[in-house]
């Protein structure tokens, strides 16, 4: 069951909604048919469904062994939402360097957030009308205003006192949450109020595959676009996809620096395959330095 706090988000996300659709109901059949277009897309959407459905195996076993329980519903939803999903978005863009930093920092990432979120909404809520009518909304909107000052021209003291006032808040929260658990610690002592805080860093472990094979269907698919784009020959074009996999195999920083390096085009332009293994066999795993147009050395592009 959903305590005052969720309850309280809830009702507000409803509301915004409510007064989305009645402020502008001709833009946002525009947006969300756009959004939907974009979304219902083949490809993402088999994605989040190998996400979803890895996890609902994942909880269905924690659940078999008797970790999980329907009380953790909400958490774990934040936990794909946040830590799943959130982490495929950050992993997407092409500038990403997949090495053991990324990994590290995604999950540390993911637990900071996921482990404070599901703290923050599962212990100690206030009464529903003081969640209701001041925390959620003063925290969202405080929230949204530091973000939104954070970029803008000319708003650098705005969003000095607003940052101000976030950790002034944060830190008045936070001494409220740390009184609560020690007046209460023996409500936290039990097996499976651990079990709950635990939950993210199970999870994180569990998710850490997945997210590597993702990261894997990524840097094939960043580097497979430039052979394809720059041949004109589709069957040699799938033929070196195949032949990079069989020199990079899960080396993904080794492909993701080949990527990065004027050697790819050349690779690509090539017509015959024994120029393409010639090309694969003399890469080093060093980007090789070429002199630009005034004579200068240039490391790639």
């Amino acid at each position: 069951m959903l305590n005052s706090r969720q309850l309280a988000g809830l009702l507000w996300l409803a509301i915004f909604i409510v007064w989305v659709v009645y402020k502008n109901p001709a833009g946002l059949r525009q947006s969300v048919s756009s959004l939907l277009q974009t979304f219902f897309s083949r490809q993402i959407l088999a994605l989040f469904a190998f996400i979803i459905g890895y996890n609902a195996v994942v909880v269905w076993g924690l659940w078999r062994v008797g970790y999980w329980d329907t009380t953790m519903l909400y958490d774990t939803v934040a936990f794909i939402a946040i830590g799943g999903v959130g982490s495929v978005f950050k992993a997407s863009p092409q500038g990403v360097t997949y090495d053991r930093k990324f990994f590290f920092s995604t999950i540390l990432m993911n637990l900071e957030i996921t482990v404070l979120f599901a703290f923050l909404s599962d212990f100690f809520p206030f009464h529903f009308l003081i969640e209701f009518l001041l925390v959620v909304p003063f925290v969202t909107i405080l929230v949204m205003l530091v973000a939104f000052t954070d970029k803008r021209e000319g708003a650098e003291q705005v969003h000095r006192f607003l940052s101000g006032v976030q950790a002034f808040v944060g830190i008045a929260l936070l001494s409220y949450l740390v009184g609560k658990v020690i007046t209460q610690f023996q409500e936290l002592m039990n097996l499976q109020a651990l079990y709950q805080l635990l939950l993210p860093l199970v999870m994180s472990a569990f998710f850490l595959p997945i997210l590597f094979i993702v990261c894997v269907d990524f840097a094939y698919q960043n580097a497979g676009m430039v052979v394809s784009f720059k041949q004109q020959d589709e069957r040699l074009a799938r033929w070196k996809k195949r032949r990079l996999f069989w020199r990079f195999g899960l080396n993904l920083r080794g492909l993701q620096t080949f990527r990065r390096s004027r050697l790819i085009h050349e690779y690509a332009w090539v017509k015959s395959k024994d120029e393409a293994r010639t090309i694969l066999k003399s890469w080093t795993g060093v980007v090789p330095e070429y002199p630009d147009e005034d004579g200068d050395e240039d490391t790639g592009d």
